[in-house]
């Protein structure tokens, strides 16, 4: 399965030029870790924030039962942990690896470092976490009114950043369901849906995306 990082990426790390959003990566410490691992808790002091080079995690809290409440799953070219991190504020979600993973650390050093040889990174950092929180409030308005089968959709043109057709989301249904807030038999239907349309196609413990161009389809037609 190919789930290598599109160089843009989305969230934080998009909205930098290139040639910084490089420069910034290539600074940054690579980490693994295995599915089940917990990369950062709840309560932790942000002292760094991550890009996802590949593989998924699943960003939620666990209960006092020990289960976990999925937010948001988000795979390769994303970033997570950088609004903790620029407010030096303790961590307010877990993140886990949802499968094996490859991430780049970026710490303090590492921004510094890119801020004192480039005067206008720091008016560059503020504007793309404006955009960020931007984009996450107008993805709640939007998806009030979807249907699964469309949620459904949207999570999967967000899990696979921007590649195209045959890019292969890494995820396990109960993930999904949980992503959507519904039930394995909710979304179940969808994907049977999805896949009757030709938009993607179920394996096990992945979804390969086959029209790109239909999701965002299925989207506009709301």
């Amino acid at each position: 399965m190919n789930d290598a990082a599109p160089l843009a990426g989305t969230g934080f790390i998009k909205g930098l030029p290139e040639q910084l959003r490089a420069d910034l990566l290539a600074r940054g410490q690579r980490r693994s870790f295995e599915r089940g691992q917990i990369i950062q808790q709840r309560g932790d002091l942000a002292r760094e924030f991550w890009y996802i080079e590949r593989g998924s995690v699943q960003i939620g809290r666990y209960g006092i039962d020990g289960r976990l409440t999925l937010f948001s799953l988000i795979g390769a070219g994303d970033t997570f942990g950088e609004l903790a991190f620029m407010g030096e504020f303790p961590r307010t979600v877990d993140a886990i690896a949802g499968t094996d993973c490859s991430l780049i650390k970026i710490g303090d050093g590492e921004l510094q470092s890119l801020m004192e040889s480039n005067p206008v990174m720091v008016r560059l950092l503020l504007k793309t976490m404006a955009l960020t929180v931007q984009e996450a409030i107008n993805l709640v308005e939007s998806s009030r009114s979807l249907s699964v089968p469309q949620r459904l959709a949207q999570a999967l043109l967000q899990l696979c950043g921007n590649q195209d057709n045959g890019a292969e989301v890494i995820a396990i249904q109960q993930d999904l369901a949980d992503l959507l807030g519904v039930s394995r038999v909710s979304l179940g239907k969808a994907l049977t849906k999805l896949q009757a349309a030709g938009l993607i196609e179920p394996g096990y413990g992945f979804v390969t995306i086959t029209d790109r161009a239909g999701l965002k389809r299925m989207l506009a037609s709301q």
